[in-house]
């Protein structure tokens, strides 16, 4: 049984690996100064060597692999960063050559470490490959604590330690180490304060790549104007997207899928719900995964998955998911592909990574798409009514700087009747507009007046909102409290 210590379930994890007797191992991991200690734990406790290469050495990677190989003496032979070397037809070579030397005994192991997987098609049937997960709770509560002693003038609280490494999950020990004594050395030990450092980092750790886009979360609930359901609905869930729930076995949140007509707030929802759950949000761009300037569109999919996993807890934005995964005429052959995998994973990704999608066209969508245990729930977000209207007046004016008693709600209700939220926001703006380039504060006759001259969205595409209502009649929840059908969950 193994250790229970903090690096027990890496530990585990290397142990069952060796235990296949295969001789050529794949770690992949970006993580290299946990996965170095924890072999050389291991080697310790066999009572056997472990030697290293690096391309900083000297010696060709193929010789070291065939003479360690030959000699089959109980030990690890470590290669660091070897995935850029693996294209070369004499390691591939060397590689092979030692796992038939090899594959009968259990004395040498052959450890290919690398953040990247590359495995060629010549050592497919060669290397056993592992992708190791990043730090659990345990680590990271070892690692906070052990941070933590350096600066004895702090004492943080039991509840403070678990707010430090339920952010924490998803990073790298040593980046892990850098934003802890980050939050030590500034003294912040408030939630905001360590939130802050934690998603600077994770927001780092996304920069590298251009499909995958970092948004700040910075609008709240006071932010949204009506969708009374569905605020309630992320409100009550505020304290489920925990490592705690998930240690605890308690159902996680797992994904969101607001459709509706356009304009009326779907985008905001994912950064409304990342503020209020306190974490990360990231946007994967599919136009950018199409475009194949990251390489094979397929590839780049998955490597998007695999990057938003390694910065779990976060939420993953897919907004217009009927034009994203290609079912509206983008890139079709590719999106049965890219539709298959994401269906997959959904079922299978680690349960701190939220999918909040957006769609406008959700008829294009697969019935498998929005089937249970794909999404918590699909929510419809129809035209605000005549108190949604009010309330996101209220809302614009008091962002414009204007006090909402002076305005006439009711009228303007009446004027604006069949507006979405965003054409409310924009005739406010044009209001103010106005009554700055005459040089004073704008008033109810000005934002009357732009109101006059507004065509809604409504009004131009009346066949295509009749036709998304009555496919969200008894398919979908209202976002609304008092609107539609009674709500429909995918999870009752």
């Amino acid at each position: 049984m193994p250790d229970p210590t903090p690096t027990a379930p890496l530990d585990a994890l290397l142990e069952r690996a060796l235990q296949s007797r295969h001789p050529l191992l794949y770690l992949r991991s970006g993580d290299e100064a946990r996965l170095l200690d924890a072999l050389t734990r291991l080697a310790h406790a066999r009572g056997v060597p472990l030697a290293s290469w690096s391309c900083t050495d000297d010696a060709d990677p193929a010789r070291v692999v065939l003479e360690t190989s030959a000699r089959g003496e109980p030990g690890f032979l470590v290669l660091k960063d070897v995935a850029p070397f693996l294209d070369q037809p004499r390691l591939q070579r060397a590689l092979r050559e030692a796992y038939y030397l090899l594959r009968d005994g259990a004395a040498t192991r052959v450890v290919l470490l690398a953040a990247e997987l590359v495995v060629p098609a010549a050592l497919r049937g060669n290397l056993q490959v592992l992708e190791i997960p990043p730090p659990g709770p345990d680590e990271l509560a070892a690692l906070a604590a052990a941070v933590a002693a350096d600066y004895p003038e702090l004492a943080p609280t039991p509840e403070q330690r678990a707010a430090l490494v339920q952010a924490l999950r998803g990073l790298a020990l040593d980046q892990a180490r850098h934003v802890l004594h980050a939050v030590f050395a500034g003294g912040g030990l408030a939630l905001a304060d360590v939130l802050a450092a934690v998603q600077a980092a994770k927001r780092t750790l996304a920069a590298g790549n251009d499909f995958l886009e970092y948004v700040a979360p910075d609008r709240g609930l006071d932010d949204v104007g009506g969708l009374s359901a569905l605020k309630e609905w992320i409100t009550t869930r505020s304290d489920r997207f925990t490592a705690r729930a998930v240690e605890a076995g308690e159902p996680v949140p797992r994904g969101l899928l607001v459709m509706g007509v356009s304009g009326c707030g779907k985008s905001l929802v994912a950064k409304v719900l990342a503020r209020e759950w306190q974490v990360p949000l990231f946007r994967l761009d599919m136009n950018r995964v199409f475009s194949g300037a990251f390489g094979n569109p397929e590839a780049t999919f998955h490597r998007a998955l695999r990057t938003i996993e390694s910065l779990a807890p976060a939420v993953l934005w897919i907004d217009e998911i009927e034009n994203g995964l290609g079912f509206s005429g983008q890139g079709a052959g590719a999106a049965t592909h890219l539709f298959s995998a994401f269906l997959t994973w959904m079922q299978e990704k680690p349960p701190l990574v939220f999918v909040a999608a957006t769609a406008n066209r959700i008829e294009d969508l697969p019935a498998e798409m929005i089937r249970k245990g794909r999404f918590d729930q699909v929510f419809f977000v129809d035209l605000p009514d005549a108190a949604e209207r009010a309330e996101l007046l209220t809302l614009h004016l008091v962002r414009q700087t204007a006090d909402p008693a002076a305005f006439d709600l009711d009228a303007l209700g009446r004027d604006t009747d069949g507006w979405n939220a965003a054409e409310i926001e924009q005739a406010v703006i044009a209001a103010r507009t106005v009554g700055l380039h005459q040089g004073r504060a704008f008033d109810n006759a000005d934002l009357r007046a732009v109101a006059r001259r507004v065509v809604p969205l409504s009004r131009t595409m009346s066949e295509q909102i009749k036709t998304l209502r009555d496919w969200a009649w008894d398919r979908a929840s209202p976002a609304s409290h008092g609107k539609g059908t009674d709500a429909v969950s995918l999870t009752d």
